[in-house]
């Protein structure tokens, strides 16, 4: 396959984060959903560059016996029934050679990194989304145990979990006793309205699982007044051995929950993106336990109705060995945090050179917004 720029086609956690009225610019309609796919997404089985000389020569025993044509260069993994749906139907984009510029491939490292987002890894105690929302002045809330890295912003987020979940633990029956005493009443006001919307709507079921996480976070960022953001922890990507039958679960698990999410969102889906991150991609070249390895460049899919998807966007290295990133793993052509940084500028109304210096500290990040919206 010749090197190309767009090719256009013939267990879980959930946490939410809402954002105040008075937010600046913002459209208060718009949607940001993450997936957060937990030990390396090998990109190459998921979103396959199929008329790539020498793909089988390096991982014929990897590739399934059949797959969900695309066009003549690109097919999916065909646990992906519903995401080659939508992506016929120009919903969602695919995006191969990606990566963060992470290439330590650690796990501990590299999931911090994508989420928080700085020079290096655990050097912010903040996160890239809630950094952007603080742009917006969100002084909002995370729904889950803990605020995750990647929702987490400078100004204080109160944190909560439905203490009737299966499973859920809150200190504080009463959860407006958690609001300060010095914060303003439009705030309260604000605040009691999310606790009684998201518990009174949201999470009625003990089904934990991660299609009923997806499912659940689509009812609630459908709402008018709903949150802005929600973080989907999908784990179980690290495939070291037995690769096949084990990636094909974790795909339809999340294939599931990519149908689920559009679903439950309603209308809302044309004001929502979706984007999937993965800390690192794998090995090209199949290992000894019919798995692979850690890697870099992998592949991401972003989705939504305003995406301009039915495509692919890459700028393919090529797998020939001197292609290669340190001749084993697929080189990574383009920055995910562009892609990131395209999501923000949508969903937050956000000026790309602001987002580039002020939350991914890259004032040369490039702008790709234009490529993936309509």
């Amino acid at each position: 396959m010749k090197r190309r720029d767009f090719l256009k086609l013939t267990g879980g956690s959930l946490a939410l984060a809402s954002v105040p009225t008075w937010a600046r610019s913002i459209n208060p309609n718009r949607r940001l959903v993450v997936f957060l796919l937990e030990g390396g997404l090998d990109g190459l089985s998921a979103l396959v560059p199929k008329a790539e000389g020498a793909l089988e020569s390096h991982r014929e025993s990897l590739l399934p016996t059949s797959l969900l044509d695309l066009n003549s260069h690109w097919a999916l993994d065909p646990s992906l029934r519903n995401t080659h749906k939508l992506m016929l139907s120009q919903d969602i984009l695919g995006v191969h050679a990606t990566s963060f510029p992470y290439t330590k491939r650690s796990h501990f490292e590299g999931q911090n990194f994508i989420q928080g987002a700085g020079k290096a890894p655990f050097t912010e105690s903040t996160g890239w989304i809630g950094r952007g929302l603080d742009l917006v002045n969100y002084g909002g809330r995370a729904m889950s145990l803990d605020t995750p890295l990647l929702l987490r912003g400078t100004t204080s987020i109160d944190n909560y979990y439905p203490a009737h979940v299966k499973g859920a633990y809150n200190p504080s029956s009463d959860l407006l006793k958690r609001i300060h005493s010095g914060l303003s009443e439009q705030w309260q006001t604000t605040n009691e309205k999310l606790i009684a919307r998201v518990t009174k709507n949201t999470y009625q079921s003990n089904d934990r699982s991660p299609n009923a996480l997806a499912r659940e976070a689509g009812k609630a960022l459908s709402q008018k007044d709903g949150p802005i953001a929600a973080l989907i922890r999908l784990g179980g990507y690290d495939t070291h051995a037995g690769q096949g039958s084990r990636l094909g679960s974790k795909l339809t698990e999340l294939d599931l929950c990519i149908s689920s999410l559009k679903d439950s969102l309603g209308e809302a889906w044309d004001n929502t993106t979706f984007i999937t991150l993965t800390e690192f991609g794998r090995t090209v070249k199949v290992n000894g336990s019919s798995g692979s390895d850690h890697g870099y460049g992998t592949c991401m899919f972003i989705g939504g109705g305003a995406v301009n998807g039915g495509a692919v966007l890459a700028d393919w290295p090529g797998l020939a060995k001197s292609d290669l990133f340190e001749r084993r793993d697929l080189m990574a052509t383009l920055d995910s945090r562009s892609l990131c940084a395209a999501a923000l500028e949508h969903t937050l109304g956000l000026e790309h050179d602001e987002i580039a210096e002020r939350v991914f500290f890259e004032p040369n990040l490039k702008r790709v917004t234009d490529r993936i919206y309509l």
